[in-house]
């Protein structure tokens, strides 16, 4: 197996490529500008405590991250065992990537934090891209699959999946689920990183035996209540809501009753 990385710049990114390297033999990487705006802190409205509670949420996501993966975020540097390429906004999908790819006589793409999937790189790869999906599929899918689960007081769909893409989104068989260990001292973004570690370690355990023929892929399964989020459904009001109800214990009820509503949820192992 020849890996080939496509993920983005941010810390946990860069964490993620690192840390895949230290267990496989990665042929390159790419590290994509998705072209995301960070989320934009739209105050206007806002009291001073509801605007204290945002801006410190999203400066608390950097340090986080910072201290759970900083040590090892750097990007890998170009060599003869490991190409690299920087793609800008609008390249991921392009006949340039395949090349870059096939180049490097990658056959098997890891893939966490890009843009979606699309032609020519869907085809080429056809059964050989590994995703990260942040969020439990099929109840979860799409972007910040797993600030919603918070949202909406079900904590038991945090986690990551490990899945095949297809044309869908986050939709592809799954090879594994990880999920956190929530601690009463958790906050979101501490269950965020967790998540984040949890599926690294979960694609690490898994990869060597799906690419051996150990593991199979499961289709997904249909579900009561799908949720699919996309970027344009964020408000910031959300994650004031949020705050408002980790303070009125929703993180300390879930610890207190975490084996049974987990235990409802199913998920692959």
């Amino acid at each position: 197996m020849k890996v080939g990385i496509l993920t983005s710049v941010e810390t946990r990114h860069l964490y993620f490529a690192r840390t895949l390297c230290d267990h496989f033999d990665v042929n390159a990487v790419a590290y994509e500008q998705t072209g995301y705006l960070p989320a934009q802190l739209d105050l206007l409205g806002m009291t001073p405590h509801e605007a204290r509670i945002l801006t410190e949420h999203f400066a608390e996501r950097v340090r986080q991250e910072e201290i759970y993966f900083g040590g090892n975020s750097y990007q890998i540097e170009e060599s003869d065992a490991c190409h690299i390429r920087h793609l800008q906004p609008g390249q991921l999908n392009s006949p340039a990537t395949v090349d870059f790819l096939l180049s490097a006589e990658v056959d098997t793409l890891l893939i966490y934090g890009t843009n979606l999937i699309t032609e020519p790189l869907l085809s080429r790869f056809a059964g050989h891209m590994v995703n990260m999906h942040l969020g439990l599929s099929p109840y979860y899918r799409g972007t910040a699959t797993n600030f919603y689960p918070l949202l909406n007081e079900e904590p038991q769909y945090v986690g990551a999946t490990i899945h095949l893409i297809d044309a869908g989104i986050d939709s592809g068989p799954i090879l594994a689920h990880a999920r956190p260990e929530i601690t009463q001292d958790d906050l979101p973004h501490t269950i965020g990183c967790k998540a984040i570690q949890a599926g690294i370690d979960k694609l690490i355990e898994v990869l060597p035996q799906w690419d051996q023929g150990l593991r199979k892929p499961v289709q997904q399964w249909s579900v009561p209540h799908p949720r699919l989020y996309l970027r344009k459904d964020y408000q910031p009001a959300h994650t004031v809501a949020l705050y408002e109800k980790i303070s009125s214990g929703l993180i300390t009820d879930y610890v207190q009753r975490a084996a049974e509503v987990a235990g409802r949820v199913r998920v692959i192992d």
